[in-house]
């Protein structure tokens, strides 16, 4: 949290009582190291550039939250809050401050009293539902998108001076994020959210069980094409190492030896548990500034495990730190959703971040957006910009270009109307469609 409290939002700075405790409270900053002492969470969700609001029937407007559940982290209580009040799907989020309370009378046995916190958190969202409103809930009788300017009116108007000055500051904080606070707050919410769960799938990040994972994930090892060293920034519980491991073992005929890298050491605790033969190979770092102890053959990560502005100089460094010489950096990004506020696809991070794949495979789902898995080739001997076809020569302008993509032998134009590898996993077709990009 920047700038001046009491003069940039008075209401905050000065503190107050609210009535129903009635609770004394005061507004200070966010620290990760008073997480057990927190008793709700109040969410500043935003589409876009919009912020939700949901008018409670016969109470009025304000914003999504409640009370942790025993044994719930906030960051879970604000994504099950979001859904049941809003409709909503989490999709990042980030403390902006604590309200540091101290009540009159206990609520619930498992909540601390008399002295508790309740976190403050802006998050990005997609509203993908109805409120679900179940027993006990709020009655939602209207879910809102309006501006931050018209929600602190309606606060006002309201009585709520306080969360009218929140939702303002939540929109400045949003534009003014600092990198390590991002890249805590991702740590945060996937520890959190993919530790609450039991299930293998879900604690790597992907619900409806082993059916959806080989769904979504089998074919990545279509852009394996030899044995080699397998590296996956962003590991989570470490279930893609092993399943790829199996996969290429299976489809392709290829040894692969894994290794993983995630920015949770709980995760990667839970890794090490798991697959203990390998728990010398998985380790804890941030993969935006992580220095590999050795190089790998094959790279695969995400491209969102870094902030926009810093994609780029984060792959450059991913094809040129990471990789052997000849080896294959791997993303995978799924197109959006029908209602997500993001409309990019992958095509146009990538743009953004002045990279073009050598080459792509795309998983086709029925009842969702397609997956794809772009890559890039380091060249076996660096060339200088302009250099001979299927080298990965740096432009002037910071761009990897000419790159022999995982699927093809020649540049100009794919290989194979179907399957760019020429060899696809049985059963691959026709839903799988492995096409491969043209290198320029």
């Amino acid at each position: 949290m920047t700038g001046s409290l009491a003069g940039d939002h008075p209401a905050l700075g000065r503190g107050g009582v609210w009535t129903w405790g009635p609770i004394r409270w005061r507004f200070t900053g966010y620290r990760e190291e008073l997480d057990d002492l927190v008793s709700n969470v109040v969410v500043v969700p935003f589409v876009g550039d919009r912020c939700v609001l949901v008018r409670v029937r016969g109470d009025g407007v304000t914003f999504p939250g409640g009370t942790l559940e025993p044994g719930e982290h906030w960051v879970s209580t604000a994504a099950r809050e979001l859904r049941e009040e809003a409709g909503a799907t989490l999709r990042g989020i980030h403390p902006i401050g604590l309200f540091e309370c101290r009540a009159t009378r206990r609520y619930r046995q498992h909540l601390p009293f008399p002295d508790h916190r309740r976190v403050a958190a802006w998050a990005d969202v997609v509203i993908d539902g109805v409120p679900s409103s179940p027993a006990g809930a709020e009655d939602i009788a209207e879910v809102l998108l309006v501006t931050p300017g018209e929600a602190a009116r309606m606060l006002v108007e309201r009585g709520r001076p306080e969360f009218a000055e929140l939702g303002l500051l939540a929109a400045a904080e949003r534009t003014r994020l600092a990198d390590e606070d991002w890249f805590r707050d991702v740590r945060l919410q996937l520890e959190t959210l993919y530790l609450a769960a039991d299930d293998p799938y879900l604690q790597s990040g992907k619900s409806g069980g082993a059916a959806s994972w080989e769904m979504a994930r089998r074919f990545t090892a279509g852009a394996i094409h030899r044995d080699g060293t397998f590296l996956d920034v962003g590991c989570a519980n470490g279930l893609l190492m092993e399943s790829m491991v199996e996969w290429t073992r299976a489809d392709r005929g290829f040894r692969l030896e894994p290794h993983g890298l995630d920015i949770s050491p709980a995760l990667v605790g839970l890794a090490r548990r798991r697959l203990p033969v390998w728990a010398d190979r998985i380790w804890a770092g941030n993969g935006w500034d992580w220095v590999p102890p050795r190089r790998f053959d094959f790279v695969h990560t995400l491209p969102e495990l870094v902030p926009d502005h810093l994609r780029g100089r984060w792959l450059r460094r991913l094809v040129g730190e990471f990789l052997e010489p000849g080896g294959r950096l791997i993303l995978r990004f799924g197109d959006p959703y029908p209602a997500d506020p993001d409309r990019r696809t992958l095509g146009d991070l990538l743009a953004e971040a002045g990279l073009r794949p050598g080459g792509e495979l795309v998983r086709e789902r029925p009842a969702a957006p397609a997956v794809r898995w772009p890559g890039w080739r380091r060249p076996d001997v660096p060339r200088p910009a302009g250099g001979a076809p299927g080298t990965a020569a740096r432009s002037d302008r910071g761009r990897l270009r000419g790159a022999r993509g995982p699927a093809s032998g020649r540049t100009g134009r794919p290989p194979h109307r179907l399957c760019a590898a020429r060899r696809c996993p049985p059963g691959a077709h026709p839903r799988e469609c492995c096409r491969a990009a043209s290198s320029t």
